[in-house]
């Protein structure tokens, strides 16, 4: 908002000055301010009242500033009211899974979620729904080749089978209702700790390649439901290598999950070791190498700062309190923005009733939000 000083206006031998304030265009153009004050002017008539429109939010570097959840977690607003929390501090989207979303409580949840301007999508491993493992007994070609060279339905499928994706493509469909985002980003992801097919087609092809031969049959199937759909590619566990042949579909974007980082130290400590020995070094390199093939403006981040499931050793019944640094957490976005990424997830599961009557309000939920928000490149 310009403030503009209006020349010295004089009455009866006494000065008297007027402070205007308005909204001005960004274009330099002739705005009239000498008639301001005038009869016949633009400007402010002493009233109160201008036609100025209200001032423009301002760009964010953070665009997606969201939150992971369990619907347990959040369903007791009485508790804990995440939407509450999510309007105090601009955290504008949330991934709830193990919600019945016919019942009543969840559209009453929706409902505030859409009048609060908070996003809703559902970020889940899928691919058992994709192609449900009862298949195998009349179509085992349709699942993956284990390193003994048997068809085994224990997780994900055969990429090269044209009837596994075939069925794939029918169930997205299916699947992209049901699950309808209402920011039009879809995660399908693949079987959690999953492996891979290795059959003749498939043994040449790693991990990130055989995830895009599916995700590829997905988002060509969801866009004819939704032509505006976005697709994840999650970088995880065994996907942190970028694929090497496999081009992904032009919405397919990629979400960056550095699972077993260590959560003592900023991910811009190389020298840092996580869990299963996981060097941070490794996984700047993976962001770099992958952000080679997916564009960086679609890309983001899913990070476990706040995600008590893992701190408490997924033990609902023995909960920690989150470890949470915020000059960690701080330092760790400044990173991901230095890479161009401009959205961020994050887990805050087991964050719910049974914290808060614990260890009392988590306020690393504030300082999350209002980091993201104002966060200054």
């Amino acid at each position: 908002m310009k403030r503009i000083f209006l020349t010295l206006l004089m009455a009866a031998g006494c000065l008297s000055f007027t402070l205007c304030s308005c909204s001005e265009p960004a274009v330099q153009a002739d705005s009239g301010e000498e008639n301001v004050g005038q009869d016949g002017g633009d400007g402010d008539d002493g009233t109160g009242d201008t036609d100025d429109p209200e001032p423009a939010e301002p760009e964010r570097w953070f665009i997606q500033r969201g939150l992971v959840a369990s619907w347990s977690d959040v369903m007791n607003a009485d508790a804990i009211d995440y939407v509450e929390i999510a309007k105090a501090n601009g955290i504008n989207t949330f991934s709830i899974f193990g919600a019945e979303r016919t019942w009543p409580i969840w559209q009453k949840f929706a409902d505030r979620c859409a009048e609060a301007g908070i996003d809703l999508e559902y970020e889940e491993h899928m691919m058992s729904r994709l192609l449900p493992r009862d298949l195998f007994s009349t179509h085992p070609e349709y699942f993956r080749m284990n390193e003994k060279g048997q068809r085994v339905n224990d997780a994900n499928g055969c990429p090269s089978s044209e009837g596994a994706l075939a069925e794939i493509r029918k169930n997205a469909k299916t699947l992209a209702v049901d699950y309808a985002p209402t920011n039009d980003k879809y995660y399908f992801w693949l079987d959690d700790g999953g492996g891979v097919c290795h059959c003749d087609k498939c043994k040449g092809l790693n991990y990130a390649d055989q995830a895009l031969l599916f995700e590829n049959a997905v988002i060509e199937a969801i866009k004819e439901v939704n032509p505006e759909a976005m697709l994840a590619h999650l970088c995880y566990a065994a996907s942190i290598d970028p694929p090497q042949t496999v081009k992904p579909h032009e919405d397919i974007f990629l979400e960056f999950a550095p699972f077993y980082r260590s959560m003592s130290d900023p991910i811009s400590s190389e020298w840092a070791v996580g869990r299963y020995s996981m060097k941070h070094s490794t996984y700047l390199r993976a962001l770099k190498e992958n952000l080679e093939v997916f564009p960086p403006e679609t890309a983001q981040v899913l990070e476990y700062w706040m995600d008590d499931s893992l701190f408490s050793e997924w033990d609902p019944t023995d909960l920690v309190e989150v470890p949470w640094d915020n000059g960690m957490f701080l330092d760790d976005i400044d990173t991901y923005a230095s890479y161009g990424i401009r959205n961020i997830m994050c887990y805050c599961v087991y964050v719910g009733p049974s914290y808060v009557n614990k260890f009392g309000f988590p306020a690393f939920l504030e300082e999350y939000g209002q980091g993201l928000l104002n966060y200054e490149r």
